[in-house]
């Protein structure tokens, strides 16, 4: 564990928000003892799994969903389960209410350019209201590359106000533009149920624009293994300026928080 400002979060934990378990469509592979040995190694002593854009995913992904909980079932100190599921399937709602409350799950990603939706489709509607009813948490993929996810997704933190949200990526595109980020804070700032998840954006004085502009209790960590990778992300906080109480919130308070975790 090698980082250039290790003194200043050495004694805090740090709780890493995305990650995948699984294989993807593409082949890309992470393992439950692979991501325990990043954690490892990077000083992480929790993290949020839940399924790649998996090659067999099975029906609303209840394959997928199976298997994170059974990882979880598994190494329960050290990870925290999410569903996913594919809101254009018949099933979807249904198989967030079976992840939820058989499975034990504590959330829900979705990811809009994986699975052809927009946040704004009526096919989201009920996935959402289930998320309401079940009173889980909800991350939404935000990258802006083929449609502008941001706005859209603010849109829904405004319908549905008990919803807690989580803009993964804080609105960065694949290309790391900074429109698409400051289009999340903006949007963040006003919506009191947005939450930014910073993985892959890679900006230091971003995540210190968005603790000032959206409050240092609405910023949670993230890394996005396999694609990203843990020490990096957090060296970008890090970097940011951020006090030891802002450092605290984001690594793990705010998550903790939303989640209702002790």
């Amino acid at each position: 564990m090698k980082h250039n400002s290790e003194h200043r979060y050495n004694e805090i934990m740090i709780i890493d928000s995305h990650n995948h378990i699984g294989i993807d469509i593409h082949g890309v592979i992470q393992e439950p003892r692979s991501l325990l040995k990043k954690m490892e190694r990077s000083g992480v002593g929790k993290c949020i799994i839940f399924p790649f854009n998996e090659i067999r995913p099975g029906r609303a992904f209840s394959t997928a969903n199976d298997y994170i909980a059974k990882v979880v079932k598994s190494h329960s100190d050290q990870f925290i389960g999410f569903a996913r599921t594919d809101p254009t399937h018949t099933s979807a709602a249904d198989e967030v209410y079976r992840a939820i409350k058989k499975l034990g799950l504590k959330g829900l990603k979705l990811h809009p350019r994986s699975q052809e939706f927009h946040p704004s489709d009526d096919v989201v509607i009920p996935v959402l209201e289930m998320c309401v009813s079940l009173n889980v948490p909800i991350l939404f993929h935000s990258g802006y590359a083929y449609r502008t996810l941001p706005p859209a997704i603010g849109e829904i933190a405004d319908r549905f106000p008990e919803l807690r949200v989580i803009m993964g990526h804080m609105g960065c595109s694949d290309v790391g533009t900074p429109s698409g980020i400051d289009d999340a804070i903006r949007i963040a700032a006003r919506a009191e149920n947005l939450y930014l998840e910073t993985s892959r954006m890679m900006i230091p004085s971003y995540i210190a624009k968005a603790v000032r502009s959206v409050g240092e209790d609405k910023v949670i960590f993230g890394s996005d293994t396999p694609y990203g990778k843990q020490d990096d992300e957090i060296e970008i906080i890090l970097k940011s300026g951020l006090d030891s109480f802002s450092l605290k919130r984001v690594f793990h308070e705010n998550i903790m928080s939303l989640l209702n975790l002790k």
